[in-house]
């Protein structure tokens, strides 16, 4: 037997932004929901929205969230007006989905959530091989992440970039990076999302896309 609240409060012990959590089963069904989120009515709507693969946003619990990812076995969304974030995770059987609520402060919610929810999630089958002990070990580092990002010794003036205390590749970035390439080489991942964009003339995803690809061009001729 699946002990949903104790995954959820090892989950929450993680990554504390981790404010509410819902499971259900690939067919809709309510296995598991925090007390304080009330969600029953939204969930199929979610689910739906989610496997069809081109929608734009979703709405839970009276909030409306905008679609950053969406694959079969991840889901990112964020309130454009600071009112926190989704994240939704499959379990490795595609049989459980977790959906989990971010609070809106949550610093690195986006590189950091998602591995989290996505091993909670892989603790939820019913012959899960992972066990508390390897969850911790697996993502305690996600709590520390944010703050190394901020651990700066010094700046190096002849070249103007900071350098920073711990150069370590944090394991949860390095999930994320793999996790992006993946969706790069799926057809209906970065393609299909990009020429979505364009269709609808989706005026303010296109300057955020621009901006990203300005970005990356600089990054990669640095």
């Amino acid at each position: 037997m699946v002990k949903y609240t104790s995954i959820i409060k090892k989950l929450q012990k993680i990554y504390s932004g981790v404010a509410d959590a819902v499971v259900v089963s690939n067919s809709g069904k309510f296995l598991f929901s925090t007390k304080n989120w009330n969600v029953k009515g939204d969930i199929k709507g979610v689910l739906g929205k989610w496997w069809s693969g081109n929608a734009q946003f979703v709405e839970m619990n009276k909030i409306r969230f905008s679609i950053l990812q969406m694959q079969p076995e991840r889901f990112i969304a964020t309130n454009r007006k600071k009112k926190g974030h989704l994240i939704g995770a499959s379990t490795p059987d595609g049989e459980k989905y977790l959906i989990v609520y971010i609070k809106p402060k949550s610093k690195g919610w986006y590189h950091m959530a998602y591995p989290a929810v996505a091993r909670a999630a892989a603790m939820m089958t019913k012959d899960s091989k992972f066990d508390s002990l390897e969850l911790d070990s697996k993502l305690s580092t996600s709590k520390e992440a944010g703050r190394d990002m901020d651990k700066i010794t010094s700046t190096d003036e002849s070249t103007n970039k900071v350098v920073l205390a711990n150069k370590t590749i944090d394991p949860t970035l390095k999930f994320e990076i793999e996790g992006l390439l993946q969706w790069m080489n799926n057809p209906s991942g970065l393609l299909g999302y990009l020429s979505n964009s364009l269709q609808q003339n989706d005026y303010n995803k296109i300057v955020q896309l621009a901006e990203i690809y300005a970005e990356l061009t600089r990054i990669c001729k640095s």
